[in-house]
């Protein structure tokens, strides 16, 4: 039914109006058609005809406001609402130029309150359901405020919470572009998921004691917060929580150091990472350490999501105790070169580039029948067979010849075929990065044989690399004395 520029219908407590077919630059809503009040504006209402509207006026008689009932009236700069409306649906001003707004007493729901810390709200003083201090967003509950948003054009760097505060709600400062310090109030008792997402001047967070849950990805993206001091109060973590603070370069680390109280029952942290305690054995959630190589604890048995994230480690020691990892716990780990496995003996090599193959190969680990972890190795021997780089091809070979788990005779065959084929290149190779590591290696894998060890010599020679020479006339001195030798012994 249409009713001047309105298009409406009806229902049992009055007029819902379903579209605006007008081009008035100041819209008045009327408060009645056909003598029955206008109760309901639908989503979307006035988003087709309405971008030329500079002021809209909602009547008292209206209680509820549609989802993305103003949308894209890209000229609205004024939306004046009068007491009486109760629920204010999603992305109702999406796409305007409303700047500041005034929220009456009667607005009772928000549906996604986080959106009004796009623009200053004044929230009426006698209002049961919400205030604001000019800068933070309240909802009223009987155990406390809920922070559900702030204002995320406001250049103050540094707030504290209302006093009365229990909560920070799911996006309440996410995108903030310039708060560094926050300091939450004594008896704050949770943060919700994502609420400080892409806060990326945070630097510092003051949790009290009292604190009980932290929700996940609750400091994603926030690439300038170095470190968190957690109170012993805390019981929960969830997924990322901590461990996704990294911004889109590699260069940065994420979060720096995490610590906890001692007396915390339930999480603890060392010098090098961040644990949780667990019945069965601890969870390592993050870590932060700084060595080239490090050993997980053997306390841990299970390795969390993104734990060891652009770790700058080169070498990785995963012991017995160890049964899970997974897929994204080596994410991005630039300078990884190695893997070893307690469980199986096995040292692995991971190859430098494509960086995107790291992540490929340690995310092969998996957990058997018995729940015990194991790790793929005809997937890792598959995935070099397409290698197109043949000397990191020769590298990752040499380490399954010296560490053959369920290595067939075949690909046994295949990958020493490999190495004497391109043998001096990869000599070369090794010259080049003055790697006795990987000199030592062909030898412990037995491809430093009578029939070659003469040219090896040679070419280490050329390059003038007198230690990888030294280590060749050594190597033929002690084993290549006679004409054959077990390198089984």
């Amino acid at each position: 039914m249409h009713w001047n520029n309105y298009r409406y219908r009806k229902e049992a407590d009055g007029i819902v109006i379903e579209e605006y077919e007008g081009e008035e630059l100041h819209i008045v809503i009327p408060s009645e058609i056909e003598g029955l009040p206008v109760r309901k504006i639908a989503p979307e209402a006035f988003s087709t005809h309405g971008a030329l509207s500079e002021t809209i006026e909602v009547p008292g008689t209206v209680t509820e406001i549609g989802d993305g009932a103003f949308k894209m009236c890209m000229s609205l700069e004024k939306l004046l609402l009068q007491e009486g409306v109760q629920k204010i649906g999603e992305n109702v001003l999406l796409v305007t130029a409303v700047t500041k707004m005034y929220l009456p007493a009667s607005v009772s729901e928000l549906v996604r309150p986080w959106e009004w810390g796009k623009i200053a709200l004044e929230v009426a003083p006698d209002n049961p359901n919400y205030f604001s201090d000019g800068y933070g967003l309240y909802e009223k509950h009987p155990e406390g405020y809920v922070l559900v948003a702030v204002r995320a054009e406001d250049e103050r760097e540094t707030y504290e919470v209302a006093s009365g505060t229990v909560c920070i709600a799911r996006h309440a400062f996410e995108g903030q572009m310039y708060i560094r310090n926050v300091v939450l109030s004594e008896g704050v008792n949770r943060i919700e998921e994502e609420a400080f997402e892409s806060c990326q001047a945070l630097h510092q967070i003051s949790l009290p004691e009292g604190l009980l849950q932290i929700e996940a990805d609750a400091f994603r993206c926030c690439i300038n917060l170095e470190g968190i001091d957690l109170p012993a109060s805390l019981r929960m973590l969830g997924e990322h929580a901590l461990t996704d603070t990294y911004g889109w370069s590699p260069s940065m680390n994420g979060i720096q150091y995490i610590t906890v109280k001692p007396e915390n029952p339930y999480f603890y942290n060392d010098a090098h990472a961040f644990y949780c305690r667990g019945e069965n054995g601890d969870t390592l959630i993050k870590y932060f350490g700084k060595n080239e190589a490090w050993k997980i604890p053997k306390e841990v048995t299970e390795v969390g999501p993104m734990a060891l994230r652009r770790a700058n480690l080169r070498e990785v020691m995963i012991p017995e105790t160890v049964k899970k990892i997974p897929k994204d716990a080596f994410q991005e780990c630039g300078r990884l070169e190695c893997m070893e496995i307690e469980a199986d003996q096995v040292k692995l090599y991971v190859p430098e580039n494509p960086v995107y193959r790291k992540l490929e190969i340690s995310g092969l680990f998996c957990q058997d029948t018995d729940g015990n972890l194991k790790y793929d190795y005809a997937a890792y021997d598959a995935l070099l067979q397409d290698w197109s780089q043949i000397l990191i091809r020769c590298r990752m070979a040499a380490f399954r010849l010296e560490y053959p788990m369920q290595l067939s005779s075949a690909q046994k065959e295949s990958y020493q075929a490999l190495i004497s084929e391109h043998l001096k290149d990869l000599v070369y190779d090794i010259c080049k990065r003055e790697s006795l590591k990987d000199l030592e290696a062909l030898g412990r894998a037995g491809m430093i044989t009578t029939e070659n060890i003469e040219d090896m010599i040679g070419w280490t020679t050329d390059c003038h690399r007198g230690k990888l020479t030294g280590y060749l006339m050594e190597y033929q001195s002690k084993y290549l004395g006679r004409d054959e030798f077990d390198f089984s012994l």
